[in-house]
């Protein structure tokens, strides 16, 4: 099976707004480099991807693209459904007979955890991993690569299902706590902290001090009574 793996990258000075009470727009823009970062390594242990595209208008981004032997994409407007679509297109002129698509933010993903979607993704056309709260799509691995439409919006995960089960497509939910964990919100951020990984995006908040500042307030709720 020739697989490819698609990661769009939102633009970076955007990005991860809900953040913005623990970290400055340039500490923003670098948590999220250093998640596309890991998310690039796990891919890179796993050894037998094909090809990998990261989707983004970013030179930075571009460039630790190269540095792991990925392949930069720029698109052509900043549209998620449609950067993600003309990648794939992309990866179907170079010979790609399926693709997974991964957002850049999903740092505590291994190698393990491919290796599991690419094993459910034998038997069905479509795998579908969600994020914690089931309403965004976190993994979607599609045989052949354009069998379904991209519907990335807040409720992508519904959606996704609902056109596979209109097309009569065989397909699985694969639950996966690491490909779950996205990282939008506060709760996210103290979430992962908390987990201690040895991921570059930990290192990153260890070293800006904002991993302390976490664990600081998440003990002062505690004592407080308070659940997080």
């Amino acid at each position: 099976m020739t697989i490819s793996i698609i990661i769009p990258v939102k633009k970076l000075e955007e990005a991860k707004s809900r953040l913005s009470p623990l970290l400055s727009t340039k500490q923003r823009r670098q948590f999220c480099l250093e998640m596309l970062t890991d998310v690039l390594a796990a891919i890179k242990r796993a050894g037998y991807i094909r090809q990998t595209l990261v989707v983004s208008i970013d030179p930075t981004a571009h460039e630790i693209a190269k540095n792991f032997g990925a392949a930069p994409f720029k698109e052509s407007r900043p549209d998620l459904n449609q950067a993600a679509t003309e990648a794939t297109h992309r990866c179907i002129w170079r010979g790609a007979r399926s693709v997974l698509i991964l957002p850049a933010d999903i740092p505590l993903i291994t190698k393990e955890d491919l290796t599991q979607v690419l094993s459910v993704g034998k038997d069905v056309a479509v795998v579908i991993s969600p994020s914690r709260n089931m309403e965004g799509t976190n993994g979607l691995f599609l045989t052949p690569p354009d069998i379904l439409p991209l519907r990335y919006d807040p409720r992508s995960f519904q959606r996704h299902k609902r056109e596979a089960l209109v097309r009569r497509l065989r397909f699985r939910v694969l639950k996966s706590p690491r490909i779950a964990l996205d990282i939008d919100t506060i709760e996210d951020l103290t979430e992962f902290v908390a987990l201690k990984g040895e991921t570059h995006a930990h290192r990153f908040l260890v070293k800006e001090g904002i991993a302390e500042r976490l664990g600081l307030e998440a003990h002062h709720r505690k004592v407080g009574g308070e659940i997080i």
